[in-house]
């Protein structure tokens, strides 16, 4: 099954991280892998304007995880921990490891006081690169490691700056130590969809993060 889904003003903001800290926050099978030759941890904020699972209608809702990349049986995005505002709150039903939380996100910042998030942004003129591929699998881990399938067009990001310092407190709480200043990208609007994420094999559970 897949949940068809309108993006509205996506923020990614990526540190260069040391791959001692990022081996510890991932499960047993799962290794670190570089973007560029370094490891990097990103923060992913979103809002869904709209989306459909299947046929079915799903409300609003607003999304913030923390994201990298790895290898396992090839290159894929693992989701380290993820919170969203509660009409998506539900989706643990569907093996996504998800917290429910108080989040706001808008063009120019994405802010979740809870978590201590903050990234306040303007955005610059001309194209940009993310370090992370959407287009490619996804694995989170929920009681067991889970694969998910993307499938979505070019997305149009944009350069974005840092209008004040950010906060990151979710990241460290993962343990990760952080390098320097991060770069940020933005995309204003886009379409995707995501499969229903499906079990890889057995691992020792985890409360969510």
């Amino acid at each position: 099954m897949w949940l068809s889904l309108l993006i509205r003003d996506l923020v990614l903001a990526s540190w260069e991280t040391d791959e001692a800290s990022l081996a510890r926050a991932l499960p047993p099978g799962v290794r670190a892998a570089t973007v560029d030759g370094k490891h990097l941890v990103s923060l992913v904020a979103l809002r869904a304007e709209a989306a459909r699972l299947g046929r079915l209608p799903v409300p609003r809702f607003s999304l913030l995880e923390a994201a990298t990349y790895v290898e396992h049986e090839g290159r894929a995005v693992f989701f380290l921990a993820g919170r969203v505002t509660l009409p998506a709150s539900p989706a643990v039903l569907f093996g996504l490891p998800y917290r429910p939380a108080r989040l706001r996100v808008r063009a120019g910042h994405a802010d979740a006081p809870g978590v201590g998030v903050s990234l306040r942004y303007r955005r610059a003129a001309g194209g940009a690169r993310a370090p992370l591929d959407f287009s490619d699998a996804g694995l989170v881990e929920a009681g067991s490691l889970r694969r998910f399938r993307v499938r979505s067009g070019d997305i149009p990001w944009e350069g974005a700056a840092l209008v004040e310092p950010p906060r990151h407190d979710l990241l460290l709480a993962l343990g990760l130590r952080l390098a320097g200043a991060p770069s940020v990208v933005y995309a204003e609007r886009f379409e995707f969809e995501v499969e229903i994420p499906r079990k890889v094999r057995s691992s020792s559970s985890r409360a969510a993060r």
